[in-house]
């Protein structure tokens, strides 16, 4: 299921457990690892069964076990799965086992598989993994979420006694539920829905805010793993679990919550946060500074201004996030709320803040929702103006945040270019850009598309990044037409 470079080798040391190095040095780009998921699930709380072969939405049941659904396109499922409900020990087992109980569908896929004598094998490096379940069972969310929606719904079935040999308890099947979500991408199926894609290997490498390489993922949920940056030889294989664009301690306790983990990267020691400043505050003191945190041995501290030193202290900084996280989640997608709140925390907050970048992102997206939508008779240029704006505020962040080869800053880059050359061709159209005019600002969108496709180089044709790749080509086309026409090149 896996297959690796031969550029790296497994080690192991009592802080980061089994791992992958370099043993050579590697070029940015070059492919570590590519892998099969174990298995392919929705999240616990789906409610719309899918297809077990294709996972796409489906209303109909396997003729032959009548557990799991199959869509219209597809005729069969795993012949052990089918088999072990049909005729097998969980023949007696209810037949609307998931119809009842859909959030069990990743655990008993899990269970199946470590079943099946052919796929037990596959499964062993997940189960072996430690769980201290006494680190979730009183945390926040995740232990009440699998004890309600898997673990009772799946002992009360009775598998428990078709699969004797596993000895399933409450607790076995905590653990596995925390394994899963441990070891588990976020993939996306052909329906657009998110599901979990579990890799035993690439989902377990050791975490760094900062990551050294790009997981991407096909239609077929392969995962290829290529170095972002180049590598030297001893180098640890990182990943990243996390939200770049969020701040420390927003990273931080997302990673407390899904894997148990305080983070001590380079990243999180630097207060600056890599010079982004994404978390710090304008000074309350002096008019030009900023404060940003002293981090202690314990992850906390106050804030103190880099200019004058006045100490901003730290509860000040927790009221006044927590207030303005609020009121994100009050503004539900309205767009004068945003700009309004944006004009209150832009007097508070770094520009480069993770609220102000979290409030520029929604306002943008509600810019391009409605020229998607067409809900502007005549575009505005005005409007169309603020989304080049808050496109370009966003791109040297997201270049810092993660270096190298990043799908993040691509991303940035795409959202980039279609405003600007929107706003260009209106501008133009209307006589606003003489041609000298509009071929300098088309020259600005080819670079940008250029350094898009850069990004990408490395993507599977057959993913979402392909296909983004292909819109930008197409993108970048258009502009060297009209180059050609108005400006040359």
């Amino acid at each position: 299921m896996q297959d690796f470079s031969e550029k790296i080798q497994q080690a192991h040391n009592e802080k980061l457990g089994r791992h992958l190095v370099a043993n050579m040095n590697i070029d940015a780009g070059e492919t570590l690892l590519e892998e099969r998921p174990l298995l392919v699930a929705p999240h616990w709380e789906c409610g719309q069964m899918k297809c077990a072969q294709c996972m796409q939405e489906s209303y109909v049941m396997c003729r032959r076990c009548q557990v799991f659904p199959l869509c219209m396109d597809c005729s069969q499922h795993s012949d052990f799965e089918c088999e072990f409900f049909a005729s097998g020990a969980g023949s007696r087992i209810c037949k609307d086992l998931l119809v009842k109980n859909y959030g069990i569908c990743g655990l008993l896929k899990l269970l199946l598989l470590l079943e099946d004598p052919a796929t037990r094998a596959d499964c062993q490096t997940l189960v072996e993994r430690t769980v201290q379940l006494e680190d979730y069972r009183d945390g926040e969310g995740m232990w009440q979420e699998h004890e309600e929606q898997v673990v009772r719904p799946l002992l009360a079935s009775g598998l428990a006694e078709a699969m004797p040999t596993q000895q399933l308890t409450a607790d076995v099947l905590h653990a596995h539920c925390i394994r899963i979500d441990c070891n588990a991408f976020e993939v996306t199926g052909r329906d657009g829905e998110t599901l979990k894609g579990v890799y035993v290997c690439g989902a377990g490498l050791p975490h760094h805010c900062v990551p050294n390489t790009v997981v991407a993922l096909d239609e077929q949920f392969n995962m290829k793993l290529y170095a972002a940056v180049p590598l030297n030889d001893g180098d640890v294989i990182y990943n990243s679990y996390t939200n770049p664009l969020m701040g420390t301690s927003q990273r931080q306790h997302q990673l407390r919550l899904s894997r148990h983990l305080d983070c001590t990267c380079s990243r999180c020691q630097d207060a600056t946060e890599m010079g982004t400043h994404m978390s710090s505050m304008k000074c309350r003191e002096c008019s030009a500074g900023f404060a940003i945190c002293e981090i202690g041995p314990d992850g906390s501290g106050d804030w103190r201004c880099l200019d004058c030193n006045a100490l901003l202290p730290a509860a000040d900084v927790h009221e006044l996030l927590a207030e303005a996280g609020g009121a994100l989640v009050e503004a539900k997608g309205d767009l004068q709320v945003y700009e309004s709140l944006l004009v209150r925390y832009k007097q508070l907050l770094h520009p480069n803040h993770f609220l102000l970048l979290d409030i520029k992102q929604n306002i943008a997206s509600i810019l391009r929702a409605a020229a998607l939508m067409n809900s502007m008779e005549q575009p505005c240029k005005k409007l169309l103006a603020r989304r080049v704006e808050l496109c370009s505020d966003l791109l040297p962040v997201c270049r810092a945040v993660v270096p190298g080869l990043s799908k993040l800053y691509a991303i940035a880059l795409f959202e980039y270019l279609l405003s600007l050359v929107e706003l260009i061709e209106l501008q133009f159209a209307e006589s606003d850009l003489t041609k000298k005019e509009y071929a300098a600002q088309l020259r600005i969108g080819s670079q940008a598309a250029k350094e898009a496709l850069d990004m990408l180089r490395f993507e599977p044709e057959n993913s979402a990044e392909g296909y983004l790749t292909d819109r930008i080509s197409m993108e970048l086309e258009r502009i060297d037409s009209d180059l050609m026409k108005y400006g040359g090149r």
